[in-house]
Formats: structure tokens, C-alpha cells, sequence
């Protein structure tokens, strides 16, 4: 079903993602700042208020980067590390943390303002 787009759900990503630049309550411009994106009030938003993706899954660029229980590592099948992997990107981040192929990194015990995770099961 997959559309070989570059953010889940299309290429646009102010379409299907939420990040640093239209997370708050005005679009930014400019360099990235932390003063800035806290006086513009940004923040992570609600669930299903951005376009879909093929699966009609919500979210899954920008918003919240979700934790994966993977450690990340040279190896992609490493089962130990300091740091965790990291998907989807977040309202924090660059818009290029939402890209699908991004694959990022953040430490296994951290906790962060746009870092959430997903409940998966396999059937």
C-alpha cells in the first residue's frame, strides 16, 4: 500500500507532521531557537488533526518521535546499548526527523517533551 512517499502519509510535511516550524501558534521561520518555539507556545498536538498515511495511521511524521524498544548501533540487530532508536520525529525536531527513512537515537533511560511510543502486538 505504500506510496513511496518521503513523510508518512505524503511529501508535503506540513500536510502530515507536526515540528518545530508549525507546531505552535504561529508558523516560523528562520534558524531554530528554543526561547522562540517556547514563546510561540509549541507543543505537541492532538492525535488525527494532520492527514493520514496509507494505513489511515495518524501521526506517524512529526508530533511525538516514538521510542522503539531497538538499541540503536551499528548493527540493527544489536540487542544491548546506551541509546535507543527513535522514529517519526517530533515537534522539537527538523522536519527531516520525520522522513521515513530517518532512523535516530536517544538515550535508553531519557525522557523528552515530544518523545512518546506506540503499542504494537503481532497477531
Amino acid at each position: 500500500m505504500s506510496k513511496n512517499y518521503t513523510y508518512s502519509g505524503g511529501d508535503k510535511a506540513d500536510d502530515v507532521a507536526w515540528y518545530w516550524r508549525n507546531a505552535g501558534d504561529k508558523y516560523l521561520s528562520g534558524d531554530w531557537n528554543w526561547p522562540l518555539l517556547e514563546n510561540n507556545k509549541n507543543r505537541t498536538r492532538s492525535v488525527g488533526s494532520k492527514k493520514a498515511n496509507e494505513l489511515g495511521l495518524y501521526d506517524m511524521s512529526g508530533n511525538v518521535r516514538e521510542w522503539c524498544w531497538n538499541w540503536y548501533g551499528e548493527d540493527l540487530d544489536s540487542n544491548s546499548g546506551s541509546f535507543r532508536v527513535v522514529k517519526g520525529g517530533g515537534w522539537i525536531g527538523d522536519v527531516s526527523n520525520g522522513e521515513i527513512a530517518f532512523r535516530g537515537k536517544f538515550e535508553g533511560s531519557g525522557l523528552g517533551p515530544d518523545q512518546g511510543f506506540r503499542v504494537v502486538r503481532s497477531e
